[in-house]
């Protein structure tokens, strides 16, 4: 083990470092880093910084150049972009997926292609959807809330390029997607720092979603929500600031006091998945 950018045998790209706590019993509780090098992807434990240790080694079919990875948030998978693979190969968008069940011997789980032939750069995961920076097709958000059954579905995106989607290194460099207000950075190489607030991933009936209320409003000091169970509510400012966050409600009408928000539009975003404009005199 080298550090200094080298991880196991090849140059570590990039890599994500976690405290483990996935399905994999024996490794609970230890520091282990997801290593994406060059034409593998290597899982180390880095819990003693004197003694790293490989724990395992992965490859997979047509490897171009192992670029980015990241895992679920139940270090169950580990979602892998290959650079280069879209441009010499000329396949759709790829994302390769394997199974971290067990550490020492992990599996080739299944292959994701998005809808171009734009090439992937960084992903992310926050919740059940895949944030990928995609160059020229710009930000793209998958729903992986079913990735066990080997299923994964494109709900949303924003090209940042519109220009074309074509295979290289033009357009939608990264993305960030772990603000509270939910707004996500998509850092484009010719539009530069974009902003964009995706529309709420519905995981209830889109009816159900639909009853929710704030009133008054425009509101004064004081105001209302209504038409459902209500187990959170975050405030936020058009900037994307929160300015406000209650959770644990539980209840089907909350009053919420918003005396000391200065007179402005707000979101109201109540249990991460309905989001209500507010003006407050």
């Amino acid at each position: 083990m080298q550090w200094g950018g080298y991880a196991a045998d090849n140059y570590c790209h990039d890599a994500q470092i976690v405290m483990y706590n996935g399905p994999d019993t024996d490794y609970v509780g230890r520091e282990l880093l997801f290593g994406s090098n060059e034409v593998e992807v290597v899982i180390q434990d880095v819990t003693d910084k004197t003694n790293v240790t490989t724990i395992a080694t992965i490859d997979y079919t047509n490897v171009d150049y192992t670029h980015q990875g990241w895992l679920t948030e139940d270090h169950r998978y580990f979602l892998l972009g290959d650079e280069r693979d879209e441009i010499n190969s000329g396949i759709p968008t790829r994302t390769v997926i394997f199974d971290m069940t067990d550490l020492d011997n992990p599996q080739f789980h299944f292959e994701y292609e998005g809808p171009t032939a734009a090439t992937d750069h960084n992903g992310y995961v926050k919740g059940n959807i895949f944030y990928l920076a995609n160059n020229a097709a710009g930000l793209r958000m998958v729903d992986i809330s079913d990735i066990e059954n080997s299923v994964m579905e494109e709900v949303a995106f924003f090209d940042s390029y519109p220009t074309d989607n074509d295979a290289g290194y033009t357009g939608s460099w990264n993305v960030y997607p772990y603000f509270e207000s939910g707004i996500v950075v998509i850092s484009d190489r010719v539009a530069g720092m974009l902003l964009v607030r995706p529309n709420p991933v519905l995981s209830v009936p889109e009816n159900e979603l639909a009853t929710f209320k704030v009133f008054p409003n425009p509101a004064g000091d004081i105001f209302t929500i209504t038409g459902g169970v209500i187990n959170s509510i975050v405030i936020s400012d058009m900037t994307g600031k929160q300015v406000y966050a209650r959770r644990s409600i539980d209840t089907t009408t909350e009053e919420v006091v918003i005396e000391t928000l200065a007179s402005g539009m707000y979101t109201v975003r109540i249990n991460e998945t309905t989001s209500l404009k507010l003006i407050k005199r």
